[in-house]
């Protein structure tokens, strides 16, 4: 398999996505252009969003998700990470990225996920595809995935797929009420039985 980073000619998002996850359900390579939808759905939701994303106090206005998601972009485009727009039905349901280490070909994921679509298995779905993708298609040899102790919707996403819970990294992660304990799972590649519908 490929090594994502240190490749002569680095994986683009366009590689691999678009994906389509059934149901309606697809993943499309995050681009600048999805900044007023995405807006929306954080504005509409800060207060609930905000108790597991530092970032929601910070993102006040279109243009700074427009900036950032045009980072994001960049970042697909040479191939040094890989996110992706959620989309259900067509429309802009939450973001999932891929955050990559290739001296150690290991990737952390982290998403967030409009109201409207939590409890139907979307992020769960998500989260199988592009864990397949870091081993299948970016030849990662771990991906690790952390949330918040108390966040039992996160930690349920990382036990259904099968993720070994590895400990707790104390005070790690500072959230709007302060700072919190994250919990780390990961999977190996060899330990990766792929997305089965049946599982998720």
């Amino acid at each position: 398999m490929p090594d994502f980073l240190s490749s002569a000619e680095p994986v683009s998002a366009s590689t691999v996505l678009p994906l389509d996850l059934g149901d309606g359900v697809q993943l499309l390579a995050t681009t600048a252009a999805d900044a007023v939808e995405a807006f929306e759905v954080i504005d509409a939701e800060r207060h609930r969003l905000r108790e597991w994303l530092p970032w929601i106090d910070d993102t006040t206005d279109v243009e700074i998700e427009r900036t950032f998601l045009a980072s994001i972009e960049a970042v697909n485009e040479a191939g040094t990470g890989l996110h992706a727009t959620i989309r259900c039905d067509g429309e802009l349901a939450g973001l999932i990225g891929l955050r990559l280490d290739g001296l150690h070909s290991s990737a952390e994921v982290g998403y967030w996920l409009g109201e409207r679509w939590v409890g139907r298995g979307v992020m769960t779905r998500a989260v199988a595809a592009m864990i397949d993708v870091a081993f299948r298609e970016l030849g990662m040899h771990r991906v690790e995935l952390l949330a918040a102790t108390e966040n039992v919707r996160s930690r349920a996403i990382a036990e259904r797929l099968g993720m070994t819970f590895e400990g707790v990294r104390r005070e790690a992660e500072e959230l709007a009420r302060g700072f919190v304990d994250l919990a780390m799972y990961s999977i190996l590649a060899q330990d990766w039985p792929g997305p089965d519908p049946a599982t998720i």
